[in-house]
C-alpha cells in the first residue's frame, strides 16, 4: 500500500469512529483528533507468511502509548516501505476539549500484501471502527442512553 493511500484510510477511519461516537456519547467531540498508538497488540510467534515483518522494538510496557500524535505522525510510524499493520482497532477514547483523541490499536504484523490485510469488506483496510469502551449494563441509546467516556473514572 502507498503511504497517501493509507493515510487517507486512517483519516476516514478516524471521521467514520468520531461519527459513531457522538452518536453514543455525552461529550462534545471536536472534529480535530489526535492518535494514541498502541503497537504489537497481536500474538506475532507463528511463521510469516509472505513478505510479512514484525518490530519487536516498538513494544511497549501495558498500556503504554504513542502520542498524542497526528496523522501524518502516525503514517510516518506505521507505514514502513509499502507495509502497515494487518489489522487496525480505531476507536474514540477521550477528549481534551480541541482534540478527539483516537486510539490506534495495531497488529505487530507489518504486510505490503493486500490480501493479509484484515477488514478489506470495509474499504478501509486495515482499520476497523470499533465503539468506545462501554459501561457495565449499557444497553442501547433507547434503553440507557448517552454514556460519559469516562465513566470508569466516575465522570
Amino acid at each position: 500500500m502507498d503511504r497517501s493511500t493509507f493515510e487517507v484510510r486512517l483519516r476516514e477511519a478516524a471521521w467514520r469512529a468520531v461519527e459513531f461516537a457522538r452518536q453514543h456519547v455525552r461529550e462534545a467531540l471536536p472534529d480535530e483528533v489526535a492518535f494514541r498508538v498502541y503497537p504489537n497488540q497481536s500474538c506475532d510467534e507463528n511463521p510469516r507468511v509472505g513478505v510479512e515483518a514484525v518490530f519487536p522494538d516498538d513494544s511497549l510496557p501495558d498500556g503504554d502509548y504513542h502520542g498524542p500524535w497526528s496523522a501524518e505522525r502516525v503514517a510516518d510510524f506505521l507505514w514502513r516501505d509499502r507495509r502497515v499493520p494487518e489489522w487496525i482497532d480505531i476507536a474514540v477514547r477521550d477528549t481534551d476539549g480541541c482534540h478527539t483523541v483516537v486510539s490506534l490499536r495495531c497488529c505487530g504484523r507489518f504486510t505490503a500484501q493486500d490480501d493479509l490485510l484484515y477488514h478489506r469488506g470495509t474499504g478501509l483496510p486495515p482499520f476497523s471502527v470499533k465503539s468506545p469502551y462501554l459501561p457495565p449494563g449499557w444497553e442501547s441509546i433507547e434503553a440507557s442512553g448517552k454514556f460519559t467516556l469516562r465513566w470508569r473514572e466516575g465522570g
